[in-house]
């Protein structure tokens, strides 16, 4: 079709006439990819609608950003997990538990500052006696850092021969700065693994110089003070904080009730109370009325106390390749005292009847002790077997 000498022809990007360029060929076309046609030079007019209907104007890549909102948007739905926590305002008892854990949250924060400071001087401590000196060798043969060179046999399974190159390695967990200090004390505080960097720590020699077994257990000190300090003094600090802020928030839930705390305390006392029973033998004038006395009298609880006493330091005695001699004497010696406990589990049998004397939970430990050390005995020295 032709208008005025001018030769026009259906786009088919535009969805309407526009004019010819060279060799009869329209001169729009689409860009690559997503957006509106593109007008190249030459061409008249302006693109108004796309097979009949309006110009898109949307920007490239609108759809990918489109699903990236999507994505983010679909990821509140992890909230839904805190659905839960509104049955705490339907509970009264779960409330005020939940009210105590945050009341408590602010004291804890003052302990968590002091536990802190006393980490960070731990910490400095350790870098002082530590840093540098958890290096080790590959090869074990080897203990300086200027000999780990080169490579060395390894001889595995089904007696496999494998050079391996000799590496100067750091154990995972160290002291080289402060830092990494932090975080092994950290470990060694939550109880799993410290064993491992306790026998680094014993084993540790000097900087560019591999470990020695037991070269330095007097840093054992320093593991046990540690130990003292903190999973001993600052978990229970912790936990004092939350059964106190219990104890406050009961204080006052039974203020509303007007009941004092000692009035409380006798009622708790009242409620919990046990009578104590006394097994004391009728006749005054009988054998076992002064068998009695015997056994319940202070010097006699204070001769089983000393012996013992002394029973455990024998049994401290005890080390690995001792002589004959020194594991005969500790065998009499054990002989001797289990003779004598025997002869209190039997006195106090006399004294109190079997049957009161097996109502105590401390009697019957005493009796099975006792038993298993006489069996023991009969086992290794007379060569009696057990029954089975």
């Amino acid at each position: 079709m032709s208008a005025g000498g001018l030769s026009l022809k259906l786009c088919p990007v535009l969805g309407s006439r526009c004019p010819l360029g060279r060799g009869g060929d329209c001169h729009h076309r689409r860009k690559e990819g997503v957006g509106p046609p593109a007008v190249l030079p030459g061409c008249q007019g302006t693109p108004s609608r796309h097979a009949g209907g309006p110009t898109s104007s949307l920007p490239p890549h609108s759809g990918s950003s489109k699903g990236k909102d999507i994505n983010t948007i679909k990821s509140l739905r992890v909230l839904r997990v805190l659905r839960p926590l509104k049955t705490i305002k339907r509970l009264p008892k779960l409330k005020a538990v939940f009210d105590c854990v945050v009341n408590s949250l602010k004291n804890v924060l003052n302990i968590l500052i002091v536990y802190m400071l006393f980490m960070f001087i731990f910490a400095v401590v350790a870098v002082q006696l530590f840093k540098g000196k958890f290096f080790y060798c590959t090869d074990e043969s080897k203990e300086f850092e200027k000999d780990c060179r080169g490579e060395y046999l390894v001889y595995e399974k089904d007696n496999e021969v494998k050079a391996q190159k000799r590496e100067w390695k750091k154990y995972e967990f160290h002291y080289d700065n402060v830092l990494w200090a932090l975080l092994t004390l950290f470990t060694v505080s939550t109880g799993e693994g410290w064993p491992q960097v306790l026998k680094h720590s014993v084993d540790a020699t000097y900087e560019n110089q591999g470990p020695s077994p037991g070269y330095r257990m007097e840093m054992s000190i320093f593991y046990v003070v540690y130990f003292v300090v903190f999973p001993f003094f600052f978990v229970n600090i912790f936990v004092a904080l939350i059964i106190i802020t219990f104890q406050e928030q009961g204080d006052k839930m039974m203020e509303e009730y007007s009941l004092e705390k000692n009035e409380r305390a006798c009622i708790d006392f009242a409620i919990s109370a046990k009578p104590l029973t006394r097994h004391m033998p009728q006749n005054r004038q009988s054998f076992q009325y002064r068998m009695w006395q015997f056994v319940v009298s202070p010097p006699f609880e204070y001769t089983i106390m000393a012996m013992i006493a002394l029973n455990t330091i024998v049994l401290m005695m005890k080390f690995y390749d001792a002589s004959d001699a020194y594991e005969n004497v500790l065998k009499m010696f054990n002989n001797v005292f289990t003779s004598l406990f025997s002869l209190e589990c039997l006195l106090k049998i006399m004294a109190f009847g079997v049957l009161n004397y097996f109502r105590d939970a401390w009697n019957i430990f005493d009796f099975v002790t006792v038993l298993g050390s006489i069996t023991d005995i009969l086992v290794t020295e007379f060569g009696v077997e057990p029954p089975r």
